[in-house]
């Protein structure tokens, strides 16, 4: 990870607070990983899963950088040592903040959080100076290197927030002190690290708890049961809560799909073109424009703003070939994301088109893993328009073993590599291609295969 410091003198005067000195050096940017160091930085050693930032600080690194920050002791005067290198980046991470006039967002929720976060940031650009983490800097790492990047001349700042683990969202508020805050949606995913689904929830709602404790503004999503329902619902009345939905005119913004095979949508009976015609799409549409326009974005240029947006790649961005169209959802993949995903492919059969899944393991279910595989077999199996579906993973074989309907064709891979091989003498010659499953699967590999072919 790396960042850019976009406010050099307050960024330098942070860090001379903190390391109780004054800093003359110039400092470009904020580094953790060696190999991707550039000149002028700020490198911070940090504990990896294997090795420590300080065991590749050699005099290559030395010779680029202005600052080593380290909790290991190094002999060079570029080097400070500070009790831990973790603490030391969220520290400093949460003075720089209390010293921006910056009105922070911040974005979490189980699918969809980097694709609002873009629609969002693309909107409110047309009216304002807007700073936003990049990627999907959403840790308890990368938010803290995300404030850091903020811009002090900015009026908001969009940030992802991610949990790997119960209380980190509530730990990431403490840092970011945001003052909006949005769950795009709650399902099943990533529960390794939470001792029950219900942990689970709680660690992300904690993002609303924060923002309406210090009088903020939420943003609820009324379409998800988990959101409105049960013990999260929403208890403190309507104050502070901006509500959207697909379902339900009772809210503050009501968006109408029956007209979505023309392409266009309505939002309290405002038209817009819309570039992709998924119901994820239009859902992350519908949350990020009740901000925007919350926030004063006008219609206007919310339209304009759709016209040239493009979603990231492995998040369904679409590749046209001459007899193939690929579909690359592969950034990852849950329980919840699949279903939509596939679902979303019956219009294309309604046109005569072969519809083939490539479908990797969905990682980090805890041990509900194989029962979550196979209920997306019985999914899938209930369907009719499903063509083919090939496997890659281990998990993925109890999805496949549980697809009985001879119409459908099926095989599994232990890996990409073994996929490739096998398309290289059997290919698929026409029809969708949809490829969805987790990151650490590389079904990108399989795009990049099939778009060179």
């Amino acid at each position: 990870m790396r960042i850019d410091i976009k406010s050099s003198n307050l960024f330098k005067s942070v860090l001379g607070k903190a390391l109780n000195t004054d800093i003359d050096a110039n400092i470009r940017g904020i580094c953790i990983d060696s190999r991707h160091v550039e000149d002028n930085d700020l490198f911070i050693c940090l504990q990896g899963e294997r090795n420590h930032g300080s065991d590749f600080v050699n005099e290559d690194l030395l010779d680029k950088v202005s600052i080593v920050i380290s909790d290991k002791k190094l002999s060079h005067n570029k080097s400070y040592l500070v009790d831990n290198s973790k603490d030391f980046l969220i520290s400093l991470a949460i003075d720089f903040r209390s010293n921006l006039n910056v009105k922070f967002i911040g974005i979490t929720g189980t699918n969809g959080k980097t694709s609002t976060k873009e629609l969002l940031v693309h909107f409110l650009r047309t009216k304002f100076n807007v700073s936003y983490s990049k990627k999907s800097y959403n840790s308890t790492v990368g938010l803290p290197l995300s404030v850091l990047e903020c811009d002090e001349n900015s009026e908001f700042c969009v940030l992802e927030m991610g949990a790997s683990k119960s209380g980190e969202i509530e730990y990431l508020c403490g840092i970011a002190n945001p003052d909006f805050g949005l769950v795009t949606n709650i399902s099943e995913a990533h529960l390794e690290g939470f001792s029950s689904f219900e942990n689970y929830i709680d660690t992300k709602v904690s993002l609303h708890d924060f923002v309406l404790d210090n009088r903020g503004t939420f943003f609820l999503n009324k379409d998800d049961y988990l959101l409105t329902g049960g013990d999260y619902q929403c208890k403190r009345g309507e104050h502070n809560i901006v509500s959207f939905s697909m379902q339900s005119q009772d809210s503050h913004y009501y968006l109408d799909s029956s007209n979505i095979e023309q392409g266009n949508v309505c939002i309290n009976n405002h038209l817009f073109e819309i570039p992709y015609l998924t119901e994820t799409f239009i859902s992350n549409f519908l949350s990020s424009y009740s901000i925007a326009s919350t926030l004063g974005v006008s219609n206007s240029d919310i339209r304009k703003a759709l016209q040239d947006f493009s979603v990231l790649d492995g998040r369904g961005n679409i590749i046209n070939l001459p007899t193939i169209k690929i579909i690359n959802d592969t950034y990852n993949a849950n329980p919840e994301s699949m279903r939509k995903g596939i679902s979303e492919l019956e219009r294309y059969k309604r046109k005569g088109v072969n519809i083939n899944l490539v479908l990797g393991d969905m990682l980090e279910l805890s041990d509900q893993s194989v029962d979550l595989h196979k209920a997306l077999g019985l999914y899938i199996n209930d369907l009719d328009f499903i063509d083919a579906v090939y496997g890659v993973g281990s998990d993925i074989r109890a999805t496949l073993e549980y697809i009985h309907s001879p119409s459908v064709e099926k095989e599994c891979f232990g890996s990409n590599q073994e996929l490739i091989e096998y398309l290289k003498v059997s290919p698929i010659n026409d029809g969708i291609i949809y490829l969805k499953g987790s990151r650490s699967i590389e079904l990108d590999k399989v795009v990049e295969y099939l778009n060179a072919e």
